[in-house]
């Protein structure tokens, strides 16, 4: 980026860093340059967040800011949806309720704003999804008591609102694109703008939330900033409601209180900029033949709009990526790909992949359907759809991980085994170790070690084999009984009568949301067609190399039968009978 030295006509913050928003549609990108003046826009850095084949940038509004306190930022963050949208009542609640469980389902203590205190270094706390805070606010609408009419509501203004502005051509703005560095931003001179129509709703919530995040950023860090936000000729501010342009105008002035000269300027027709809109401070002389940003020279550049990011949007992204960051059509096509039918076994390989390393087992070989399709894709497409698909796997599973280790970790070391294996070049371990097998699926190791499925049970007077995962507190010694060994797992911490050691080994095994066991499935049906359906699993495991021998079954049939044969019966009376029968 060039050096920042130029500021809105007339502010008089000389060599002041300013930030132009105008996201109601191409009208206001037109009409963005007479605020701006010539010379200073040739100067910025033009981002188009509706604008797929630009690098996207992400805002995520769900994140916290650097030494925010969550409860803090859930509450402004339900005052913005309040504001931007004016939802009724009972719907407000329920988004603010959805936010507070969201955080909390994902490791953050709403008293102190971090994670809980418990006895162990844990990992950093998650930022929850939009799907995870979705089906937060749904469930937040079950605890209030709501019927089936204001349980419709909630349900209709996620669909309607939400739902349609993160899938739509700015999602990647809120969610799935390459994370923002607001020092980066701020240091220079940006427009930020949107080539798509949008509402004033959506115009307003969009900008309140990068203007959320700055204040969270200037609060912490107090700086110098020219802030010109733009709103359509005959839009009286920003806010659905006279309340929510109260709440915008509160927001605005925590800014300007943390050192930002802020600004709201209405376009009036013609394009120019009425002065007294804004107090005088915008030069009329500026507001003269200009049409739009991109004319009068501003940089819309990948390598411009890549010099803003603070990384890439996954840890699984390959080197390519991080080369050259994707842009948002190569990751919407990754995400269309990761979906298609024909990536059936890559799902299913890259679920077994995970599963091996979350049970210590061998990791499966590539199965032989899936590299003629994987080499007749581009590099990029490949390294792309690779890591969305790792993410995708690692991701649902990391609300049982992220207590033992970050589960980007995680996702990292698998998709760079992943990619080594594809690419037939290195080799991979066989195994990846017990450090990424979590506490619940040791135990459940164990339990299995004395009732193999498929193999005759162990009687209790046999000798117990020795344990292949050291379990804290468990008794052990030479010469163990079978009876004395399943006696110390029945009673022991991770035993599986502990409803919420079923829900973590549930939700590690077949991932959060209880419906990975049915994707599987769906993806099984796929690469095995014409195959009866009870025969499909082992199929896989043997196409993958995870299969049994001699008409026994593999690793992949014994820890997917985990959940219904030890996980769920353990909430019966007598948990123990699952591993002896």
């Amino acid at each position: 980026m060039q050096e920042a030295g130029v500021v809105p006509a007339g502010t008089g913050l000389a060599r002041t860093p300013w930030l132009a928003v105008a996201l109601a549609g191409s009208t206001g990108r037109g009409r963005l340059a007479p605020m701006i003046g010539d010379a200073a826009v040739g100067d910025a850095v033009i981002i188009d967040i509706a604008d797929p084949w630009t690098v996207p940038l992400t805002v995520n509004p769900l994140e916290p800011g650097p030494g925010q306190q969550v409860q803090a930022h859930a509450d402004r963050l339900g005052g913005l949806f309040e504001a931007a949208f004016g939802p009724p009542d009972p719907v407000a609640a329920a988004l603010r309720a959805g936010l507070r469980l969201a955080y909390a389902e994902g490791g953050w203590d709403l008293r102190t704003g971090w994670v809980p205190c418990t006895g162990r270094a844990p990992a950093d706390p998650a930022v929850p999804s939009f799907r995870q805070f979705r089906r937060a606010t749904l469930a937040a609408a079950d605890e209030l008591g709501y019927g089936r009419d204001l349980r419709a509501a909630v349900s209709g203004f996620l669909a309607a609102r939400l739902d349609a502005l993160w899938t739509g051509t700015a999602g990647h703005f809120l969610e799935g694109g390459h994370p923002v560095d607001l020092a980066r931003l701020l240091a220079g001179n940006v427009i930020l703008t949107s080539g798509a129509p949008a509402d004033e709703e959506t115009a307003s919530f969009l900008a309140g939330v990068l203007l959320l995040r700055l204040a969270g950023w200037l609060g912490h860090r107090p700086a110098r900033l020219a802030v010109v936000i733009a709103i359509p000729a005959g839009q009286a501010g920003l806010g659905a409601s006279p309340r929510g342009a109260a709440w915008f105008g509160r927001l605005l002035e925590d800014l300007r209180l943390a050192g930002a000269d802020v600004a709201v300027a209405p376009l009036a027709a013609g394009g120019k900029i009425s002065p007294a809109a804004i107090g005088g401070k915008i030069d009329p002389a500026a507001a003269g033949g200009r049409t739009s940003p991109a004319a009068a020279g501003g940089r819309t550049s990948s390598a411009a709009a890549a010099s803003l990011l603070a990384g890439r949007r996954s840890a699984a992204c390959g080197e390519l990526c991080r080369r050259r960051p994707c842009t948002g059509y190569e990751l919407h096509a990754a995400d269309v790909l990761a979906e298609d039918h024909g990536q059936a076994w890559l799902r299913l390989w890259v679920q077994t992949l995970v599963l091996a390393f979350l049970t210590g087992r061998p990791v499966p070989r590539v199965p032989a359907p899936l590299r003629p399709g994987w080499h007749a894709l581009s590099p990029r497409t490949r390294e792309c759809l690779l890591a969305t698909a790792v993410e995708t796997a690692v991701m649902a599973r990391a609300g049982a991980l992220r207590p033992c280790y970050p589960p980007h970790r995680l996702v990292s070391v698998v998709a760079a085994a992943a990619g080594r294996m594809l690419a037939a070049g290195d080799p991979v371990p066989a195994r990846g170790g017990p450090v990424w097998v979590i506490p619940q699926l040791r135990w459940l190791h164990e339990m299995e070690r004395l009732n193999p499925l498929g193999h005759d049970r162990l009687r209790p007077g046999d000798l117990a084999p020795p344990l292949d995962f050291a379990l804290a507190g468990l008794p052990d010694w030479p010469g163990i009984r079978v009876a004395d060994r399943l006696g110390g797992l029945r009673r022991h911490p991770l035993a599986m009568e502990s409803e919420r050691n079923r829900a973590v080994a549930s939700t590690a095994l077949l991932g959060a949301g209880g419906a990975g066991r049915e994707r599987l499935d769906a993806d099984l049906a796929i690469a095995g067609i014409g195959i009866s359906p009870p025969l499909r699993l082992r199929h896989a495991a043997a196409t993958m190399g995870a299969g049994g021998h001699a008409g026994q079954p593999g690793w992949l049939e014994v820890v997917l039968s985990w959940p219904h044969r030890i996980v769920a019966p353990a909430a019966g009376p007598d948990p123990g009978r699952t591993a002896t029968g």
